[in-house]
């Protein structure tokens, strides 16, 4: 008789502890770390301009370089990330 008691109880107390985790984690973001103010634009292949989601609650602009394909992040609260996203807004209307 005891055993079931416990074995609902633990059931339970499990399900309570999985409803309570965040469903998110803030190593979703590809903008880890270091994100760059400005950059010269003249190796730039591509820019991605990512919107808040919920893996990852901030904007991110993606910026990714002809030579070698590497990925760097400019912040788009300085002038020239701004200046990148919203033509990038304008050109998604």
């Amino acid at each position: 008789m005891l055993k079931p008691v416990l074995a609902t109880l633990m059931v339970v107390l499990c399900a309570v502890l999985i409803q309570g985790m965040p469903t998110y984690n803030r190593g979703r973001c590809l903008c880890q770390g270091r994100i760059a103010r400005r950059m010269n634009m003249d190796n730039v292949a591509e820019v991605k301009f990512h919107r808040p989601s919920s893996s990852c609650a901030k904007e991110e602009l993606v910026v990714v370089f002809k030579s070698n394909g590497d990925m760097r992040c400019l912040d788009v609260n300085f002038r020239q990330g701004r200046r990148i996203k919203q033509a990038i807004m304008q050109k998604r209307k």
